[in-house]
């Protein structure tokens, strides 16, 4: 063989190898996702007749506790907390109190424990011992779910079960002052994410329950804290027997309405502007500042007012609030600038327009930042209007409304058209004389053949004849859309709908105020009932939807 030859084959061999060592090597396998598994516990789990104050749990691997303090639930709850900590393999619990005779002890690790390497939590761990010679062995079995959006609530739902054959209700703080005197509950569990719950070893007896968001953790109804009730009480059953047909409690939470208004903050947000916030919306203020000219508005949700003095630079005043919603403030109010910075003076007033794409049932408008002065308001033939289609031109003019804050372009726009809108500087002078600057913009206006109209027919239950209804309709964010109030059963119709998907849902309208009410937990009111349609809707461009609701309660 000739040398050459020779260094070509084991060039060959060796770039063999090399594929082969390459192919071979160990990739380090598929990443752990399997939480820690119970090895042992000493006692072991389901104990009876203990008599320790310490048990301690094994797992198959290293663990970790995540918050033990806030994720471990012990029922019947302890004064003291017990104490928490790893040892080897393992979590040691040692407990504080002295245990009750005869009782069943349940602690919950709810996502307390994780493994040490991947972080995979257990999502539920139970250990129970019994204090007596046997363990009580009874469940119940529930759902929370959003009284309004009848959908899981985001934040940790606990619920509480007392004994109703000792009376031992709970009660709601009062308003003012947030301890309570009340009986412990007997049993606590928390919801899943899908609003489920289920309390287990419960001895045989008769309960309320209860489920709140514990915002300060103190297993009590506090009066600003969600909740959901039932008058019902509830008997557990036996998950052993086939033959038991549980029930499944369904509780609606709901935050309790504060009746008592007020106001949450009040502000130079610079000088000559204030604004001011409530507690709940306002109705009808009346301002008063010792003769001081103002100009205010609300805004959308009526929980805002904003306002603005005579003076430009006014940087203290005395202010009067009242309103029939429960206001009467008498405020003193100083502008102080930030880091000492002087607010750079405004040399004119930047007006903008209410839409580009301008929806052909719609009116087109400008926007101030400011109020007008409307003595000094030229608002005749001053808007140039121009059709780009066939560059015909037009001039109109801005009407001011009542607010002082938006002009309405008095034109007659045609649907599908594009146009070109523009205004001259110093048309408009604000309250303070600062000219307004020139504008200029395109509009398109929509054509009806973009939207798509839905008819309703309400057919309430037999049950709801004689009740009122507010109708919702909700985009898939859960934001109301448009909504409707009805008298009784009857059609209604949603028209010029953009081209997506929608919800709907009725809010059984007890008291007839034409929006949704939550309940009251200290008069034992539950909130109004919502019924949710049964699908998702797909409204298309150009297309008149109609529909059927039946309302019904389950």
């Amino acid at each position: 063989m000739k040398p050459i030859t020779r260094h070509i084959i084991t060039l060959a061999l060796v770039a063999t190898l090399c594929s082969c060592a390459k192919q071979g090597m160990p990739n380090g396998g598929p990443k752990d996702e399997t939480p820690p598994q119970l090895r042992s516990a000493q006692p072991a789990n389901q104990s009876c007749n203990y008599t320790g104050r310490d048990f301690y749990i094994e797992f198959d691997e290293y663990v970790v506790l995540k918050d033990a303090d806030n994720n471990v639930l012990v029922s019947p709850p302890l004064k003291n907390k017990p104490t928490y900590r790893t040892k080897g393999r393992g979590v040691q619990v040692r407990i504080a109190d002295t245990l009750q005779p005869n009782t069943t002890y349940l602690f919950q690790f709810k996502n307390a424990i994780a493994d040490f390497n991947e972080g995979n939590l257990l999502p539920s761990f139970e250990y129970v011992f019994s204090t007596g010679a046997k363990l009580d062995s009874l469940s119940l079995k529930g759902r929370v779910l959003d009284a309004l959006t009848q959908q899981p609530n985001k934040e940790t739902v606990t619920v509480l079960l007392t004994d109703a054959s000792r009376n031992e209700t709970l009660t709601v703080a009062d308003t003012t002052n947030d301890s309570l005197a009340t009986v412990a509950p007997r049993y606590v569990t928390r919801c899943d994410s899908n609003g489920h719950f289920a309390f287990n070893y419960i001895r045989d007896g008769v309960y309320y329950v209860t489920a709140l968001v514990d915002e300060n953790k103190n297993l009590q109804v506090d009066s600003t804290e969600a909740v959901a009730f039932s008058p019902s009480v509830f008997m557990p059953f036996n998950p052993a027997d086939s033959n038991a047909s549980p029930s499944v409690i369904a509780m609606r939470l709901f935050t309790p309405k504060i009746e008592k208004q007020r106001l949450t903050s009040s502000e130079f947000k610079q000088p000559g502007t204030i604004q001011i916030a409530s507690l709940m919306p306002m109705r009808q203020p009346v301002l008063d500042a010792g003769g001081e000219p103002l100009y205010w508005q609300l805004n959308k949700s009526a929980d805002t007012l904003t306002l603005w003095t005579g003076n430009e630079k006014c940087d203290s005043l005395l202010l009067r609030v009242t309103d029939p919603s429960g206001i009467n403030d008498t405020l003193r109010l100083r502008w102080r600038s930030k880091k000492g910075r002087p607010v750079e003076p405004v040399s004119s007033v930047e007006m903008k327009l209410s839409h580009k794409t301008l929806p052909f049932f719609d009116t087109l408008r400008l926007v101030a930042p400011r109020p007008l002065d409307r003595v000094h308001c030229h608002t005749d033939s001053v808007v140039s209007v121009l059709r780009l289609r066939d560059s015909s031109r037009a001039h109109c003019a801005l009407r001011m409304d009542s607010s002082l804050l938006r002009l309405t372009v008095d034109y007659p726009f045609l649907k599908g058209e594009k146009y070109d809108i523009n205004i001259p500087a110093a048309v408009l002078h604000d309250i303070y004389g600062k000219p307004s600057d020139s504008l200029h913009a395109v509009v398109t206006v929509t054509s009806p053949e973009q939207y798509g109209n839905l008819h309703l027919d309400i057919l309430p239950d037999s049950s709801l004849a004689q009740s009122a209804f507010v109708i919702e309709l909700l985009d898939t964010k859960g934001n109301v859309v448009d909504r409707r109030s009805l008298a009784a059963a009857g059609a209604i119709d949603f028209k010029h709908l953009n081209p997506e998907k929608y919800r709907l849902r009725a809010i059984v309208d007890d008291n007839g105020n034409g929006q949704w009410d939550p309940g009251d937990y200290r008069s034992g009111l539950q909130p109004e009932r919502v019924v949710g349609f049964a699908k998702t809707l797909d409204i298309r461009a150009n297309w008149d939807f109609e529909e059927k609701f039946i309302i019904v309660i389950p």
